[in-house]
């Protein structure tokens, strides 16, 4: 009975690898379908035949390597192209919750004080 869960743990665990931390080589082709090419129109480096984006891919492959976090990737491709560069990118849009919440609390206060001096 122990043995089963133990190989149950096991497989698991040997499932879970990949995620957990991605290979080399799977972050690049991630990287290489998230940076677009600047050279052709709307293609990402992954899918460019151009010279310019097989460049690109060499650096990427050269940050991979050496150990950047994603982050660091796309700071450094971020401010070498800006923002149109990268497919999805990360925004820390947190307006888009303060405001229509702070809305929200301001007629809820109103709300009660109404109810408040009526009485």
């Amino acid at each position: 009975m122990k043995s089963r869960y133990i190989t149950f743990v096991l497989v698991v665990i040997i499932i879970s690898m990949p995620l957990i931390s991605p290979s080399n080589e799977s972050r690049l082709e991630n990287w290489s379908k998230i940076l677009l090419c600047p050279v052709c129109q709307g293609e990402t480096i992954y899918d460019s035949p151009s010279e310019y984006a097989d460049d690109m891919k060499s650096i990427l492959k050269e940050q991979i390597d050496n150990g950047l976090t994603d982050g660091e990737i796309n700071t450094f491709w971020v401010e070498r192209y800006g923002e149109r560069i990268i497919t999805n990118p990360i925004t820390n849009n947190t307006e888009i919750l303060i405001v229509p919440i702070s809305i929200v609390l301001i007629f809820i206060l109103i709300f009660i004080r109404k109810l408040y001096v009526k009485k």
